[in-house]
């Protein structure tokens, strides 16, 4: 009996043994077969990256309110000529860099192993650097389209185009990332555009004054701004396929996008602003506020980056939108500005926008 039970022991200590597998040196080592979570495990998972999302849409909100009322003070409170805004946006993009070249040495924990890092995934890893060059063009080209828009269209023709970026981005997702869109979703975007469109026709300057010129070309602003709507759209498509497809952090990715645009906005300041420059000089008004502007425009960069990581770009224009809305209660409350039923119905179809496509999406599969 006792030899029955000694083999027993060695027969079920061999089948319950895990399985082993050579490695590289030919050295045996165990294999850890682990099961699927538990289900209280994943809703923790699914938890806390609601709340990653939550936390990204609300702090991107704050800090588009809190960048435009900033930027505003800065313009109206400048005492003679204001500072050449392009100048800001170049400066804006190195300080994005250094801020995500810090947010590195947080993950690596040293200078040496952060400039070793950078050093692979930028240098080493060209190709992947090459692929920011496409929207960090696009967004150059963007800038400049809308320029092109605004000195030609009047400004309420050009608030209500402009939300059709809200449509290509749509389509563009759809295309490219293959994303599921509802009626009732396109549907709630079409109401956004107007939303926002309205709400920004429902603010204005009590000093009114007058944005036809003799020398404007209609057609040519429209042109333009569609071709913008195009670009913005694919443009932010195309970074969102980048961030979640490849495995670089954000921050690496920032790094990339912002040493070429960077390189791009300074093509855009020289063109748009050199007479500018010739006369004034690059830090031509700069003060305290202006370093707060350029500090706010950085951060505004990466955490675009984190929303569109742990989002997408539609609910990024649905964060647009109530951002908008935002810094248009603050124009009333801080300046001279005026709103009236136009702001509350706009407002009232962002909210409804928002409830539809939040509410009307494609159904989950059990």
């Amino acid at each position: 009996k006792r030899i029955k039970l000694g083999r027993i022991k060695k027969e079920l200590s061999r089948r319950c043994k895990p399985p082993m597998m050579k490695d590289t040196r030919g050295a045996e080592k165990s294999i850890t077969i682990t099961g699927p979570a538990s289900p209280t495990k994943q809703k923790l998972e699914r938890k806390i990256s609601f709340r990653q999302k939550i936390a990204t849409l609300c702090l991107l909100v704050v800090q588009i309110v809190v960048t435009v009322t900033v930027m505003r003070y800065s313009r109206v409170s400048s005492e003679g000529k204001p500072y050449i805004s392009s100048s800001v946006i170049v400066v804006a993009e190195f300080i994005k860099v250094f801020l995500a070249t810090l947010l590195v040495k947080r993950d690596c924990g040293s200078w040496a192993k952060t400039k070793a890092e950078i050093y692979k995934q930028v240098v080493v890893k060209r190709q992947e650097t090459i692929k920011m060059a496409v929207p960090a063009t696009l967004y150059a080209v963007q800038n400049n389209l809308l320029f092109i828009a605004l000195s030609n269209l009047d400004s309420a023709v050009y608030q209500i185009v402009y939300q059709i970026k809200t449509l290509t981005t749509a389509m563009f997702a759809v295309f490219i990332l293959h994303k599921n869109i509802t009626k009732w979703q396109w549907f709630s975007l079409v109401l956004l555009g107007l939303g926002v469109a309205i709400v920004q026709l429902g603010v204005h300057n009590s000093t009114k004054s007058s944005d036809k010129g003799a020398d404007q070309d209609p057609l040519k602003g429209i042109v333009a701004i569609l071709l913008a709507c195009l670009s913005s759209g694919f443009a932010g498509i195309y970074f969102e396929k980048v961030i979640k497809q490849t495995k670089q952090t954000i921050w690496i990715r920032n790094i990339q996008l912002g040493m070429f645009g960077g390189f791009a906005s300074i093509a855009t300041m020289l063109l748009k602003d050199w007479d500018d420059l010739k006369e004034l000089g690059f830090f031509h008004g700069y003060n305290w506020i202006t370093l707060v502007v350029v500090a706010l425009q950085a951060c505004t960069g990466l955490i675009v980056a984190m929303v569109v990581k742990y989002t997408d770009n539609i609910v990024k224009a649905f964060a647009g939108a109530l951002a908008i809305i935002g810094a248009s209660l603050t124009s009333i409350m801080v300046f001279d500005f005026k709103a009236d039923l136009n702001f509350a119905f706009g407002g009232v179809l962002v909210v409804c926008a928002s409830y539809i496509y939040g509410t009307r999406g494609p159904k989950q599969k059990k």
